[in-house]
C-alpha cells in the first residue's frame, strides 16, 4: 500500500507538551489532518514500512523523531494492528519546497 499524504510532518519533540503526558495542540491538529487523509482498510500481521519526508527545513531536522507520530496515526486508524508488528523500517528526508509525507506499507515476507 502507497500513502501520500499533503502535510508538513510533526517531530515528536512538538507532539507532548507537560514532558510526555498531554498532547500538544500541535499533534491534535496534525493527528486529525492525517487521520482524514489516510486509506481505509487493514494491514493484518507484521509490517514493513518506508517512509519519505520531504521538508524544507532539511538540516535541521532529525529524521527518526518525525516517524513515531505517523506511526501512532497509523495505529489509531486501525490501518495496521500495532506498532510492535512493524519488524523493517526505513525512512528518509529530502529537502523540497512542498512538505509532504509518502509512505510505503507492506506485508512482511521473512
Amino acid at each position: 500500500m502507497e500513502i501520500s499524504l499533503k502535510s508538513k510532518a510533526l517531530s515528536v519533540n512538538k507532539a507532548w507538551r507537560g514532558g510526555a503526558r498531554y498532547r500538544s495542540k500541535d499533534y491534535v491538529a496534525f493527528e486529525k489532518e492525517v487521520a482524514y487523509q489516510l486509506p481505509k482498510g487493514k494491514i493484518k500481521g507484521e509490517v514493513e514500512m518506508h517512509y519519505t519526508f520531504y521538508i524544507k527545513n532539511y538540516a535541521r531536522t532529525d529524521v527518526s523523531n518525525l516517524i513515531k507520530c505517523v506511526e501512532d496515526i497509523i495505529v489509531k486508524s486501525g490501518l495496521i494492528e500495532d506498532d510492535s508488528k512493524v519488524v523493517w523500517l526505513s525512512a528518509e528526508k529530502i529537502k523540497s519546497g512542498t512538505e509532504k509525507i509518502e509512505i510505503e506499507i507492506r506485508n512482511y515476507e521473512k
